[in-house]
């Protein structure tokens, strides 16, 4: 029959306390979150795109819209089977994928892979034209897995030095 000592007791309850308070204080600053939305305007213009790189992490989607400031550019994204065509001083956008052209104001894109995925202009716009583009770069919640970790090894090893833990004999 296992008996437990005071202070095994304790040690365990603590180890429990402190790895529940981090998860809960990691997850109440906001680092450590679900999937979420972003919007956000692409603007194309003389070889350069407004944002040139886009941050966001694996499981949240994007909603993109996009203008161009003075002639037709393209948006081309590597990895994603998206194609838009971004006409001059128009709200909507030819959006091609998977074989299929449509006009849209804006393209909804879930990211499902973490990595660097970067984006051109696929119309020929002028002489600088190779050099427009940019990137999106999707991180995995590393932060979120970091915590879940840790509390789980927390718990293992209290656990494991309650189980084991030889019975002080003696004065104290």
């Amino acid at each position: 029959m296992l008996r437990f000592s005071l202070g095994s007791i304790v040690t365990l309850a603590a180890l429990a306390a402190v790895s529940g308070g981090l998860v809960w204080a990691v997850s109440s600053t906001g680092a450590v979150r679900g999937p979420v939305e972003h919007e956000i305007r692409v603007v194309a213009r003389s070889y350069a795109f407004e944002p040139p790189v886009i941050r966001a992490r694996r499981g949240d989607s994007l909603r993109l819209r996009f203008a161009s400031t003075d002639v037709v550019h393209g948006f081309y994204l590597e990895g994603h089977d998206l194609d838009v065509t971004i006409p001059p001083l128009s709200r909507r956008a030819l959006v091609t994928r998977g074989g299929r052209t449509e006009a849209a104001e804006e393209v909804a894109l879930v990211l499902e892979r973490s990595g660097k995925f970067r984006f051109r202009c696929s119309k020929t716009c002028g002489a600088m034209h190779p050099f427009m583009q940019g990137e999106l770069i999707v991180g995995p919640n590393r932060l979120l897995l970091a915590s879940t970790i840790l509390s789980g090894a927390l718990l293992v090893i209290g656990l494991a030095w309650a189980f084991i833990a030889p019975e002080r004999k003696g004065p104290r």
